[in-house]
């Protein structure tokens, strides 16, 4: 396995910048610009768990939290049996790992692989946890069970691999391989603890035993009140709200470091994204309470927390652009937000300024065939169009849309021969999207009249 070449700070930088544009787009519901975004970062940094957890709980959110049984087939002992095993180079194998995990966000045999990659690449944490996913994918596997408890025993990471060997037991009672290695385990153990501890030690592990444990929280006020310009307890006290979900306490948070660091440049743009996250939350909150029981109040309070929401989206994307003004995402993004607003001559400029960059190019041209059709520039939006249908994925569903809106368009120009060969590409990708079988009928029906 190739060594894992060091991430330059910029590079750092910039993978950061794909994870919060992908939870952005994950609490929006965007789940495909979402994943596009969480799979640089997974690819980029393999080691990061926060990275690999968003990917996977943003495609098992799009997929509705439901399993798909994974194909996975009898796993032989040796590693090399295995796609992404020492066979492939690391990036390769999350690659494909990461597309084959597009379509189900479960596949134990994806996981395995990847698990496996990075532990040849001495990324322990993100191998085990690769193991730890395949596992919770087929949890009465005995083959992957038995694979994740040897890797983790080699490791020494005796109570997972325990718990492993265990559920192998239960499953097949008389495997007495399993048996034994479960006993090694707790024998090693027992010599483990006679020879580190001694008396005093124990009575020191017992008498903190009996104290209670203080909470993270705790601990890191406790550091702020030794230290009222200690960062990274303002840091960690922010991410730990944020993760836990407590986004009022998360706020809080962010305003007390700002009092501190004026403008920091972590604790600034999570303020914002906070803030979004709540009108957000009330948004829908307000929305359930509206379908239960309208009223006008509801209504107003509903468009309250809709305009704090697009006021903040807007501000954190401005903020953003400050600091890195030749951003193609960020652009895409303000085009993005720009279009949903209706401003389509603004979302043109962002748009024109995000498609130099090739990963955005085809979703770019998509966006400003739409953005010309709204504004009644017909040719410019044909032009874009079929600019756009070359370059997006043929996979995708922007790809379909693309092909059923440059249909309509021609068909609405009188050109009918374009007309008829975007919506046949259309039905040869898949005849049941919306109304492509009338389309074709009607484009048949008007060549046939002007003959």
């Amino acid at each position: 396995m190739q060594p894992i070449p060091e991430i330059s700070p910029a590079i750092r930088a910039r993978l950061q910048q794909c994870f919060e544009v992908g939870n952005q787009k994950m609490q929006l519901g965007q789940h495909d610009y979402a994943t596009e975004m969480f799979v640089q970062c997974v690819q980029g940094d393999p080691a990061n768990l926060i990275y690999m957890n968003s990917f996977i709980a943003n495609l098992r959110l799009q997929h509705g939290g439901q399993k798909k049984k994974s194909r996975f087939g009898f796993l032989k002992s040796a590693k090399s049996s295995l796609p992404g095993g020492k066979e492939k180079d690391l990036a390769t194998t999350i690659k494909n790992g990461c597309e084959k995990l597009k379509s189900n966000p479960w596949d134990a045999q994806t996981f395995v692989s990847m698990g496996l990659a990075c532990l040849d690449a001495d990324l322990e944490e993100a191998g085990l946890a690769y193991l730890n996913h395949a596992v919770q994918s087929e949890p009465d596997n005995v083959d992957i069970l038995r694979l994740a408890a040897v890797e983790l025993t080699d490791r020494k990471v005796y109570e997972q691999a325990k718990v492993c060997w265990e559920r192998v037991l239960k499953l097949n009672p008389a495997d007495i391989d399993a048996g034994k290695r479960l006993n090694d385990i707790m024998l090693e153990q027992t010599i483990n603890k006679q020879k580190g501890t001694t008396q005093r030690e124990a009575e020191k592990a017992a008498e903190e035993e009996k104290t209670p444990k203080m909470s993270f929280e705790d601990e890191c006020e406790k550091r702020l009140r030794k230290n009222p310009e200690d960062r990274d307890a303002f840091l960690d006290l922010v991410e730990h709200f944020f993760q836990k979900g407590n986004l009022r306490k998360t706020e809080d948070a962010c305003k007390r470091a700002l009092k501190v660091f004026p403008d920091d440049v972590v604790f600034a743009p999570k303020l914002i994204e906070t803030q979004k996250a709540r009108a957000l939350d009330e948004m829908n909150r307000v929305k359930t309470q509206f379908e239960k029981a309208p009223s006008d109040a509801l209504k107003a309070k509903f468009a309250e927390q809709k305009k704090i929401f697009e006021e903040k989206s807007l501000e954190l994307i401005e903020y953003k652009l400050a600091k890195t003004p030749n951003s193609a995402p960020l652009r895409w993004e303000l085009g993005q937000f720009r279009m949903r607003q209706g401003q389509y001559k603004e979302a043109i400029a962002e748009l024109q300024a995000a498609k130099a960059d090739a990963t955005l190019a085809g979703q770019c041209l998509f966006a400003l065939a739409q953005c010309f059709q709204q504004i009644k520039q017909y040719r410019l939006a044909a032009t874009h169009y079929d600019q756009a249908i070359e370059k997006l994925d043929a996979n995708g569903e922007d790809y379909k849309k693309a092909l059923y809106y440059a249909a309509r368009l021609a068909f609405g120009l009188n050109d009918y021969e374009k007309a008829d060969d975007f919506a046949n590409k259309l039905a040869a990708v898949d005849f049941s999207y919306k109304d492509v079988a009338g389309l074709l009928d009607k484009i048949a029906e008007k060549r046939h009249n002007s003959n």
